[in-house]
């Protein structure tokens, strides 16, 4: 159940404009289908160019969709503003879950225009992608492609607190984790309430089966924002695996009043089972 949720709760932290988590252990989610998303074609290395091939299980376009890129592409041969074309690529990749192959595209606006939006944009959908991936070798190399754009990003704007906070995140699964408590740590050195740091430390002290400091960064982040519903589900869970299970069955009967998302509902509610 714990892994289960871990899926559960960071895909929801990402869709509010925080950050994916990758358990150690990935569990697939039926819910959360196509978790392996790797570029149609290879991974980019100069704008004009793809190399390093990377093995796919990427699931298929529709026919309609494979139509569109194909008009796309050929149209770029022609194309005299390719970054219009470029960002018509990524948004339909993206629609058919192809979400490596929208960063290729993504990336290659960035290379044709540097600015810190577009590299920060680059550096989100790399993110995306590498949350999804499951083969080691795609996971290594999205993770070095989204440290690329961030790295760029902080080139530019070095207290770029989203841009730290994603890069820290990919060393999570790397022979230097500490890098990623380390970075977090300086993020909040400088903003002391940056929710997304305070949430990812918290969902990395569950992974290590700290619930006490998990909760504490969780009530921290309710003291911020009180409708946080991820850091409510995070604390709920945490106070069960330290055994305090009425006060956990409040807070999550309390956030099952609040939720509407279906597949999160879903959890809670086997959760809530789950206590006697």
């Amino acid at each position: 159940m714990k892994k289960q949720f871990l899926i559960i709760i960071v895909a929801a932290i990402a869709l509010t404009g925080f950050l994916y988590y990758r358990p150690k252990v990935v569990v697939k989610n039926e819910a959360k289908s196509n978790r392996d998303k790797v570029a149609d074609n290879k991974g980019p290395a100069t704008a004009d160019n793809h190399k390093d091939d990377i093995a796919t299980q990427a699931p298929k376009l529709s026919p309609e969709q494979e139509k569109q890129i194909a008009d796309l592409k050929q149209k770029l041969t022609t194309a005299t503003d390719k970054k219009a074309v470029y960002n018509q690529l990524a948004e339909t990749y993206a629609l058919g879950n192809r979400f490596d192959s929208a960063a290729v595209y993504i990336e290659k606006i960035a290379l044709a225009a540097p600015s810190t939006e577009n590299w920060m944009r680059a550096g989100d959908a790399y993110l995306q992608a590498y949350n999804l991936a499951l083969k080691p070798e795609n996971i290594e190399y999205l993770a070095n492609k989204t440290r690329n754009a961030y790295h760029k990003v902080l080139e530019k704007s070095p207290r770029q607190l989203q841009a730290k906070t994603n890069l820290a995140m990919t060393y999570v699964q790397t022979d230097s984790p500490m890098q990623a408590i380390m970075m977090l740590r300086e993020v909040l050195a400088e903003e002391p309430n940056y929710e997304p740091a305070l949430m990812n430390l918290g969902v990395l002290s569950m992974q290590s089966n700290q619930y006490a400091k998990a909760a504490d960064r969780f009530r921290q982040v309710l003291r911020i924002n009180p409708s946080n519903a991820n850091a409510q589900f995070g604390l709920g869970y945490s106070l069960l695996e330290l055994g305090e299970k009425d006060q956990a069955k409040k807070i999550l009967l309390d956030l099952k009043e609040k939720v509407k998302d279906p597949t999160l509902l879903q959890e809670l509610n086997k959760t809530l089972e789950s206590i006697k």
